[in-house]
């Protein structure tokens, strides 16, 4: 993996690759440091909603948690 920070200062930016990468598909990603600071923000708060019902009935679905909850 190669991981740079560039300052561009045209439009175009030229990347020397190692030769094991010649012939493979390769994921180019471009954004600027301040987006991506942006979306960090936004992602660090725990999205419990996206949690699938299968992952949640691994730790729902027990006895130990029908104990819990029987006297509620």
């Amino acid at each position: 993996m190669i991981r740079t920070i560039v300052t561009p200062d045209q439009q175009n930016i030229s990347i020397k690759l190692p030769q094991n990468f010649v012939g493979r598909q390769v994921e180019v990603i471009a954004f600027t440091i301040d987006d991506a600071t942006e979306e960090v923000l936004l992602t660090d708060t725990p999205m419990t909603h996206l949690a699938s019902e299968k992952v949640l009935a691994k730790e729902w679905l027990t006895t130990e948690e029908d104990k819990a909850w029987e006297d509620l």
